[in-house]
Protein backbone atom coordinates (compact mmCIF):
# COMPACT_ATOMS: atom_id res chain seq x y z
CA UNK A 1 0.00 0.00 0.00
CA UNK A 2 1.22 3.18 -1.01
CA UNK A 3 2.41 5.69 1.84
CA UNK A 4 -0.72 8.27 2.70
CA UNK A 5 1.51 11.19 2.55
CA UNK A 6 1.45 10.54 -1.47
CA UNK A 7 -1.72 9.78 -1.75
CA UNK A 8 -3.13 13.61 -2.62
CA UNK A 9 0.04 14.34 -4.93
CA UNK A 10 -0.16 13.85 -8.87
CA UNK A 11 1.73 11.09 -10.76
CA UNK A 12 1.56 8.78 -7.92
CA UNK A 13 1.05 4.76 -8.89
CA UNK A 14 -0.72 4.11 -5.51
CA UNK A 15 -1.53 0.34 -7.28
CA UNK A 16 2.28 -0.61 -7.32
CA UNK A 17 4.72 -1.69 -4.52
CA UNK A 18 7.10 1.17 -3.37
CA UNK A 19 10.47 -1.09 -3.62
CA UNK A 20 11.53 -2.80 -6.63
CA UNK A 21 14.20 -5.51 -6.30
CA UNK A 22 16.19 -6.84 -8.82
CA UNK A 23 16.00 -10.96 -9.29
CA UNK A 24 19.08 -12.39 -7.49
CA UNK A 25 22.05 -13.98 -10.21
CA UNK A 26 23.00 -17.29 -9.90
CA UNK A 27 26.82 -17.64 -8.87
CA UNK A 28 27.55 -19.92 -11.20
CA UNK A 29 27.00 -17.82 -14.17
CA UNK A 30 29.78 -15.50 -13.02
CA UNK A 31 33.38 -16.03 -13.04
CA UNK A 32 36.34 -13.90 -11.58
CA UNK A 33 38.21 -14.87 -14.67
CA UNK A 34 38.30 -13.67 -17.95
CA UNK A 35 37.63 -16.11 -20.50
CA UNK A 36 40.06 -17.40 -23.31
CA UNK A 37 39.68 -14.81 -26.58
CA UNK A 38 39.42 -17.17 -29.73
CA UNK A 39 43.12 -16.90 -31.97
CA UNK A 40 42.58 -14.36 -33.94
CA UNK A 41 45.53 -14.14 -36.46
CA UNK A 42 45.37 -10.36 -37.30
CA UNK A 43 46.25 -9.89 -33.51
CA UNK A 44 50.12 -10.38 -32.83
CA UNK A 45 50.43 -11.80 -29.36
CA UNK A 46 54.42 -10.87 -27.72
CA UNK A 47 56.08 -13.82 -26.28
CA UNK A 48 58.34 -12.02 -23.51
CA UNK A 49 61.06 -14.50 -21.45
CA UNK A 50 61.73 -12.76 -18.34
CA UNK A 51 65.07 -14.82 -17.98
CA UNK A 52 66.67 -13.46 -21.74
CA UNK A 53 65.47 -9.91 -20.35
CA UNK A 54 67.14 -9.84 -17.52
CA UNK A 55 70.12 -11.37 -18.93
CA UNK A 56 70.23 -8.28 -21.46
CA UNK A 57 69.60 -5.33 -19.02
CA UNK A 58 71.84 -6.92 -16.43
CA UNK A 59 74.81 -4.46 -15.39
CA UNK A 60 72.74 -1.20 -16.77
CA UNK A 61 71.43 1.34 -15.01
CA UNK A 62 68.90 4.71 -16.38
CA UNK A 63 70.26 7.88 -16.20
CA UNK A 64 68.84 11.06 -17.47
CA UNK A 65 66.23 13.55 -16.91
CA UNK A 66 63.23 12.20 -18.26
CA UNK A 67 61.60 14.69 -21.25
CA UNK A 68 59.37 12.69 -23.94
CA UNK A 69 57.55 15.88 -24.40
CA UNK A 70 57.03 16.62 -28.69
CA UNK A 71 57.50 20.09 -28.36
CA UNK A 72 60.40 21.94 -30.64
CA UNK A 73 63.03 24.06 -29.63
CA UNK A 74 66.78 24.29 -29.67
CA UNK A 75 67.41 22.20 -26.68
CA UNK A 76 67.63 18.40 -27.64
CA UNK A 77 64.86 16.03 -25.56
CA UNK A 78 66.78 13.52 -23.06
CA UNK A 79 64.71 10.75 -22.20
CA UNK A 80 66.21 7.34 -20.53
CA UNK A 81 69.73 6.99 -21.14
CA UNK A 82 71.07 2.99 -20.42
CA UNK A 83 74.83 2.69 -19.64
CA UNK A 84 76.24 -0.52 -18.73
CA UNK A 85 79.07 -0.31 -15.82
CA UNK A 86 82.66 -2.67 -16.35
CA UNK A 87 82.48 -3.64 -12.92
CA UNK A 88 80.55 -5.00 -10.33
CA UNK A 89 80.60 -3.97 -6.54
CA UNK A 90 80.48 -6.19 -3.61
CA UNK A 91 76.60 -6.68 -1.76
CA UNK A 92 75.49 -6.50 1.69
CA UNK A 93 77.74 -8.55 4.03
CA UNK A 94 79.93 -9.23 1.27
CA UNK A 95 83.91 -8.27 1.78
CA UNK A 96 84.88 -6.46 -0.98
CA UNK A 97 88.17 -7.32 -3.13
CA UNK A 98 90.93 -4.47 -3.16
CA UNK A 99 89.61 -3.75 -6.80
CA UNK A 100 86.18 -3.61 -5.85
CA UNK A 101 86.95 -0.93 -3.31
CA UNK A 102 89.51 0.63 -5.89
CA UNK A 103 86.74 0.99 -8.02
CA UNK A 104 84.35 2.35 -5.69
CA UNK A 105 86.47 5.13 -4.64
CA UNK A 106 86.80 6.35 -7.77
CA UNK A 107 83.10 6.60 -8.49
CA UNK A 108 82.51 8.11 -5.09
CA UNK A 109 85.30 10.93 -5.87
CA UNK A 110 83.84 11.18 -9.51
CA UNK A 111 80.57 11.67 -8.15
CA UNK A 112 82.09 14.47 -5.41
CA UNK A 113 83.55 16.46 -7.83
CA UNK A 114 81.18 16.29 -10.23
CA UNK A 115 78.93 17.92 -7.27
CA UNK A 116 81.59 20.57 -6.22
CA UNK A 117 81.26 21.81 -10.16
CA UNK A 118 77.77 21.89 -10.05
CA UNK A 119 77.96 24.29 -6.73
CA UNK A 120 80.48 26.57 -8.29
CA UNK A 121 78.22 28.10 -11.10
CA UNK A 122 76.14 28.37 -7.55
CA UNK A 123 75.82 32.24 -7.39
CA UNK A 124 74.17 32.51 -3.65
CA UNK A 125 77.03 30.66 -2.57
CA UNK A 126 79.50 32.90 -0.30
CA UNK A 127 83.30 33.42 -0.41
CA UNK A 128 84.02 30.79 2.49
CA UNK A 129 81.97 27.74 1.07
CA UNK A 130 83.67 29.03 -2.01
CA UNK A 131 86.99 28.73 -0.97
CA UNK A 132 86.17 25.30 1.09
CA UNK A 133 85.00 23.32 -2.02
CA UNK A 134 88.28 24.71 -4.35
CA UNK A 135 89.84 23.06 -0.92
CA UNK A 136 87.56 20.10 -0.99
CA UNK A 137 88.06 19.68 -5.19
CA UNK A 138 92.30 19.94 -4.31
CA UNK A 139 92.47 17.42 -1.97
CA UNK A 140 89.92 14.73 -3.32
CA UNK A 141 91.70 15.50 -7.23
CA UNK A 142 95.27 14.85 -5.36
CA UNK A 143 93.67 11.51 -3.38
CA UNK A 144 92.20 10.32 -7.28
CA UNK A 145 95.41 10.96 -8.70
CA UNK A 146 97.23 8.43 -5.61
CA UNK A 147 94.55 6.41 -6.26
CA UNK A 148 95.10 5.84 -9.88
CA UNK A 149 99.06 5.94 -9.01
CA UNK A 150 98.60 2.44 -7.07
CA UNK A 151 98.41 0.51 -10.39
CA UNK A 152 96.12 -2.71 -8.50
CA UNK A 153 95.29 -4.28 -11.35
CA UNK A 154 98.87 -4.81 -12.26
CA UNK A 155 100.10 -5.57 -8.59
CA UNK A 156 97.53 -7.75 -7.08
CA UNK A 157 95.64 -9.51 -10.05
CA UNK A 158 95.72 -12.80 -9.20
CA UNK A 159 94.44 -12.04 -5.72
CA UNK A 160 91.82 -10.45 -6.84
CA UNK A 161 90.59 -12.67 -9.31
CA UNK A 162 90.91 -15.50 -6.78
CA UNK A 163 89.13 -13.11 -3.88
CA UNK A 164 86.60 -12.00 -6.36
CA UNK A 165 84.71 -15.75 -6.75
CA UNK A 166 80.78 -15.48 -6.58
CA UNK A 167 79.44 -11.90 -7.48
CA UNK A 168 82.58 -11.09 -9.66
CA UNK A 169 82.35 -13.34 -12.61
CA UNK A 170 82.80 -10.62 -15.45
CA UNK A 171 85.57 -8.69 -13.20
CA UNK A 172 87.33 -12.03 -12.67
CA UNK A 173 87.46 -12.52 -16.78
CA UNK A 174 88.35 -8.87 -17.25
CA UNK A 175 91.38 -9.39 -14.89
CA UNK A 176 92.72 -12.89 -16.52
CA UNK A 177 92.36 -10.92 -19.49
CA UNK A 178 94.59 -8.09 -18.47
CA UNK A 179 97.08 -10.72 -16.41
CA UNK A 180 97.50 -12.36 -19.78
CA UNK A 181 97.66 -9.12 -22.13
CA UNK A 182 100.71 -8.08 -19.19
CA UNK A 183 102.26 -11.42 -19.47
CA UNK A 184 102.73 -10.97 -23.14
CA UNK A 185 103.86 -7.76 -22.99
CA UNK A 186 106.08 -8.50 -20.28
CA UNK A 187 104.81 -5.36 -18.03
CA UNK A 188 104.18 -7.23 -15.12
CA UNK A 189 107.55 -9.37 -15.33
CA UNK A 190 109.68 -5.98 -15.81
CA UNK A 191 108.32 -4.38 -12.61
CA UNK A 192 110.06 -4.95 -9.70
CA UNK A 193 107.72 -6.07 -5.87
CA UNK A 194 110.08 -3.94 -4.08
CA UNK A 195 109.86 -0.96 -5.97
CA UNK A 196 106.27 -1.06 -6.24
CA UNK A 197 105.86 -1.52 -2.52
CA UNK A 198 107.88 1.22 -2.10
CA UNK A 199 105.99 3.67 -4.45
CA UNK A 200 102.66 1.85 -2.74
CA UNK A 201 103.94 3.55 0.83
CA UNK A 202 105.56 6.43 -0.46
CA UNK A 203 102.23 7.57 -2.31
CA UNK A 204 100.55 6.95 0.85
CA UNK A 205 102.88 8.72 3.02
CA UNK A 206 102.26 11.70 0.95
CA UNK A 207 98.36 11.28 0.70
CA UNK A 208 98.71 11.17 4.73
CA UNK A 209 100.93 14.34 4.86
CA UNK A 210 98.94 16.43 2.25
CA UNK A 211 95.17 15.60 4.63
CA UNK A 212 97.20 16.65 7.68
CA UNK A 213 98.23 19.71 5.94
CA UNK A 214 94.59 20.55 4.07
CA UNK A 215 93.59 19.92 7.88
CA UNK A 216 96.02 22.31 9.50
CA UNK A 217 95.13 24.87 7.05
CA UNK A 218 91.24 24.54 7.88
CA UNK A 219 92.28 24.75 11.32
CA UNK A 220 94.31 28.31 11.45
CA UNK A 221 93.77 28.97 7.79
CA UNK A 222 96.51 29.71 4.84
CA UNK A 223 96.31 33.34 4.79
CA UNK A 224 99.33 34.85 6.53
CA UNK A 225 97.02 37.30 7.97
CA UNK A 226 95.48 34.67 10.00
CA UNK A 227 98.51 33.24 11.48
CA UNK A 228 100.27 37.03 11.75
CA UNK A 229 96.96 37.35 14.37
CA UNK A 230 97.41 34.10 16.13
CA UNK A 231 101.26 34.65 16.59
CA UNK A 232 100.46 38.03 18.20
CA UNK A 233 97.88 36.75 20.02
CA UNK A 234 99.87 34.07 21.68
CA UNK A 235 103.31 36.23 21.68
CA UNK A 236 104.86 33.74 19.81
CA UNK A 237 107.49 33.66 16.75
CA UNK A 238 105.84 30.48 14.36
CA UNK A 239 103.11 28.10 14.39
CA UNK A 240 104.42 25.55 16.71
CA UNK A 241 105.66 27.70 19.10
CA UNK A 242 101.84 28.61 18.76
CA UNK A 243 100.44 25.27 19.07
CA UNK A 244 102.81 24.38 22.07
CA UNK A 245 101.43 27.44 23.73
CA UNK A 246 98.06 26.52 23.48
CA UNK A 247 98.48 23.42 24.21
CA UNK A 248 100.13 24.31 27.80
CA UNK A 249 97.00 26.34 28.25
CA UNK A 250 95.01 23.31 27.33
CA UNK A 251 96.55 21.17 30.09
CA UNK A 252 95.51 23.40 32.62
CA UNK A 253 92.11 22.27 32.04
CA UNK A 254 92.71 18.47 32.80
CA UNK A 255 91.36 16.82 35.59
CA UNK A 256 94.43 16.40 37.71
CA UNK A 257 94.90 20.30 37.78
CA UNK A 258 90.83 21.10 38.37
CA UNK A 259 91.17 20.57 42.28
CA UNK A 260 94.50 23.03 42.63
CA UNK A 261 92.73 25.59 39.95
CA UNK A 262 89.53 25.37 42.11
CA UNK A 263 91.32 25.72 45.39
CA UNK A 264 93.10 28.68 44.16
CA UNK A 265 89.97 30.07 43.23
CA UNK A 266 88.28 29.86 46.58
CA UNK A 267 90.94 31.24 48.08
CA UNK A 268 90.76 34.47 45.70
CA UNK A 269 87.03 34.15 46.19
CA UNK A 270 88.06 34.54 50.13
CA UNK A 271 90.68 37.32 49.83
CA UNK A 272 87.94 39.52 47.51
CA UNK A 273 85.03 39.04 49.80
CA UNK A 274 87.15 40.38 53.13
CA UNK A 275 88.23 43.08 50.75
CA UNK A 276 84.93 43.82 50.10
CA UNK A 277 83.67 43.74 53.88
CA UNK A 278 86.48 46.00 54.47
CA UNK A 279 85.66 48.35 51.61
CA UNK A 280 82.13 48.07 52.98
CA UNK A 281 82.97 49.38 56.73
CA UNK A 282 84.97 51.86 56.21
CA UNK A 283 82.47 53.04 54.27
CA UNK A 284 84.06 54.80 50.93
CA UNK A 285 82.70 57.70 48.96
CA UNK A 286 80.86 56.40 45.96
CA UNK A 287 81.67 59.15 43.62
CA UNK A 288 85.57 57.74 44.08
CA UNK A 289 84.33 54.52 43.73
CA UNK A 290 82.50 55.55 40.57
CA UNK A 291 85.08 57.35 38.92
CA UNK A 292 87.34 54.10 40.16
CA UNK A 293 84.89 51.86 37.45
CA UNK A 294 85.23 54.32 35.15
CA UNK A 295 88.76 54.16 34.96
CA UNK A 296 88.94 50.79 35.12
CA UNK A 297 87.05 50.50 32.24
CA UNK A 298 88.72 52.68 30.24
CA UNK A 299 91.73 51.00 31.10
CA UNK A 300 89.92 47.11 30.06
CA UNK A 301 88.02 49.04 26.68
CA UNK A 302 91.90 50.53 25.80
CA UNK A 303 93.98 46.77 26.83
CA UNK A 304 94.03 45.68 23.23
CA UNK A 305 94.87 48.66 21.87
CA UNK A 306 98.11 48.79 24.43
CA UNK A 307 100.13 46.05 22.61
CA UNK A 308 99.17 47.76 19.31
CA UNK A 309 100.38 50.94 20.35
CA UNK A 310 104.03 50.97 20.28
CA UNK A 311 103.93 49.83 16.94
CA UNK A 312 101.85 52.85 15.79
CA UNK A 313 103.89 55.03 17.89
CA UNK A 314 106.84 54.05 15.12
CA UNK A 315 104.75 54.37 12.28
CA UNK A 316 103.80 57.58 12.75
CA UNK A 317 107.12 58.60 13.95
CA UNK A 318 108.59 57.60 10.80
CA UNK A 319 105.48 59.35 8.69
CA UNK A 320 106.42 62.73 10.58
CA UNK A 321 108.64 63.81 7.69
CA UNK A 322 106.01 63.02 4.95
CA UNK A 323 103.02 64.10 6.85
CA UNK A 324 105.48 67.80 6.45
CA UNK A 325 106.16 67.14 3.01
CA UNK A 326 102.34 66.96 2.88
CA UNK A 327 101.76 69.71 4.57
CA UNK A 328 103.91 72.02 2.36
CA UNK A 329 102.63 70.72 -1.21
CA UNK A 330 99.61 71.37 0.30
CA UNK A 331 100.43 75.17 1.03
CA UNK A 332 102.29 75.44 -2.24
CA UNK A 333 99.26 74.25 -4.12
CA UNK A 334 97.24 76.81 -2.46
CA UNK A 335 99.02 79.16 -3.14
CA UNK A 336 99.47 78.27 -6.86
CA UNK A 337 95.70 78.04 -7.12
CA UNK A 338 95.85 81.39 -5.65
CA UNK A 339 98.02 82.70 -8.19
CA UNK A 340 96.18 81.17 -10.55
CA UNK A 341 93.38 82.57 -9.89
CA UNK A 342 94.41 85.92 -10.11
CA UNK A 343 95.71 85.16 -13.61
CA UNK A 344 93.02 84.12 -14.39
CA UNK A 345 91.24 87.42 -13.52
CA UNK A 346 93.77 89.58 -15.61
CA UNK A 347 93.18 87.51 -18.11
CA UNK A 348 89.18 88.04 -17.77
CA UNK A 349 89.95 91.89 -17.78
CA UNK A 350 92.49 92.25 -20.48
CA UNK A 351 90.10 90.47 -22.70
CA UNK A 352 87.19 92.94 -21.71
CA UNK A 353 89.60 95.61 -22.30
CA UNK A 354 90.75 93.59 -25.96
CA UNK A 355 87.56 93.36 -26.83
CA UNK A 356 86.80 97.37 -26.37
CA UNK A 357 89.68 98.60 -28.20
CA UNK A 358 88.24 95.91 -30.96
CA UNK A 359 85.29 97.57 -30.91
CA UNK A 360 86.56 101.39 -31.06
CA UNK A 361 89.45 100.56 -33.14
CA UNK A 362 86.09 99.11 -35.95
CA UNK A 363 83.86 102.40 -35.45
CA UNK A 364 86.93 104.34 -35.53
CA UNK A 365 87.81 102.16 -38.91
CA UNK A 366 84.20 102.90 -39.70
CA UNK A 367 84.20 106.62 -39.64
CA UNK A 368 87.38 107.09 -41.53
CA UNK A 369 86.02 104.73 -44.93
CA UNK A 370 83.11 107.33 -44.90
CA UNK A 371 85.07 110.45 -44.27
CA UNK A 372 87.43 108.83 -47.27
CA UNK A 373 84.31 108.30 -49.58
CA UNK A 374 83.04 111.49 -49.32
CA UNK A 375 86.30 113.12 -49.97
CA UNK A 376 86.87 110.62 -53.35
CA UNK A 377 83.24 111.98 -54.13
CA UNK A 378 84.27 115.77 -53.62
CA UNK A 379 87.57 115.10 -55.85
CA UNK A 380 85.21 113.72 -58.29
CA UNK A 381 83.12 117.00 -58.92
CA UNK A 382 86.20 119.19 -58.41
CA UNK A 383 87.60 117.70 -61.17
CA UNK A 384 84.52 116.89 -63.34
CA UNK A 385 84.37 121.19 -62.64
CA UNK A 386 87.44 122.28 -63.72
CA UNK A 387 87.12 120.17 -67.22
Amino acid sequence: MADPKFQYLPYIAHDQPDVYETPDVNEAETSDYDEDEPVNDAIERLHISTKDSIGKFRGKYLTGEVDFSDGIGRKNRLGYDARSLDYELAGEGERETPLQRCHRLKCEMNELMEEIEASRADTGRTAEEKASHETVFGVVSTAKKVLESLKLEQVIGTEVVAGGAGGGDAEAKKLIAQIEEYRKTGAVSSSDPKAVANELVQSARVAQLEHRLHQLEVAVGAKPERISRLAGTTGTGNLIEAVQNISAKAALLQPSQLDTIEQRLNNLLQQMNSIQEKSNATGQDPNREQKILELYEIAKSTEPIVQVLPDILNRMLTLESLHKYATNFSKLFAELETTQASILNGVAANKTLLTGVQEAFAQNLENVNKEVKKLEERMTKLQQMIK
